[in-house]
């Protein structure tokens, strides 16, 4: 299976370049035969220290594990933007924020968009003969210069039911780029916790997400960083954090086991990048 890991955001341009070669071209059967299918998975605000093949030997990460074994993993490569929205408009345009005018966030007070006249990675698969939908969260604008052929619905906290819903765009006739954005391990309210020493919940919920299995850690067996204190808060949160970060696990399985029935696994590039 042609699979890759990548730690990068900007690494897509190659994706990009390769696949918008022909974008001035008529599009004809020839041409879609040779071209793979596309699924960027991006999860939000996963490090490296919460994955089994990164050196973790707590966390339960095995679908991702698996994927890098049979990957690419990058180890020294660098995200272009901190910052959530911009860095997404760096992913789906292969240029710096600076040079589209996405300089931070599109909601609250913000209000940053992209450039009319920029060309993302949808649009010119879309031109390429590619089916192109996306799932969960988006957090880019303006919707003409990022725009997708299918919008999914799902919980965004709940990778597996995300999963399920990409099953057309999986068996599409047409070679597919998929967009799927989870909302974990991002921090979930509230954000100011009453007592103050609350662990933040990192999305997980005491009853669960259907179609997952709730995959609990206990504080004393995290992994502290080296840039966080050891505190009885600091293991308390990290193990929410890992607890967020096996429900991505169990989603991204789900959707490498679709991909498998659907026949397309072998013409498929699967980057998951955090």
């Amino acid at each position: 299976m042609k699979m890759k890991l990548f730690k990068i955001k900007f690494i897509l341009v190659a994706t990009i370049l390769f696949s918008c070669s022909n974008s001035s071209k008529e599009v004809n059967t020839v041409d879609l035969i040779d071209k793979p299918n596309i699924i960027l998975f991006v999860a939000d605000d996963h490090g490296t220290d919460a994955l089994g093949c990164y050196g973790n030997a707590v966390i339960k990460t095995p679908n991702l594990d698996k994927l890098a074994s049979k990957g690419t993993k990058f180890n020294n490569a660098y995200c272009t933007s901190a910052s959530c929205a911009a860095s997404r408009s760096v992913i789906l345009t292969g240029k710096f924020g600076h040079a589209t005018g996405s300089y931070g966030h599109v909601h609250d007070y913000h209000h940053f968009s992209t450039y009319e006249n920029v060309k993302s990675l949808p649009v010119l698969l879309e031109k390429s003969g590619y089916e192109t939908a996306r799932i969960g969260k988006y957090h880019v604008a303006p919707e003409n210069v990022y725009h997708f052929n299918t919008v999914l619905e799902a919980d965004p906290r709940n990778t597996v039911e995300m999963a399920g819903q990409c099953e057309t765009v999986l068996n599409s006739d047409k070679p597919f780029f998929l967009y799927f954005c989870t909302d974990d391990p991002h921090r979930g309210h509230p954000f100011e916790p009453d007592p103050w020493n609350t662990p933040n919940s990192f999305g997980n919920k005491i009853d669960g997400y259907t179609g997952v299995e709730r995959v609990t850690y206990d504080p004393k067996d995290v992994l502290v960083p080296n840039f966080l204190p050891d505190t009885e808060e600091s293991r308390a949160e990290i193990a929410q954090y890992y607890q967020s970060v096996s429900r991505i696990d169990q989603g991204f399985g789900k959707l490498m086991k679709m991909l498998q029935e659907s026949g397309k696994a072998n013409n498929t590039i699967v980057i998951y990048i955090r």
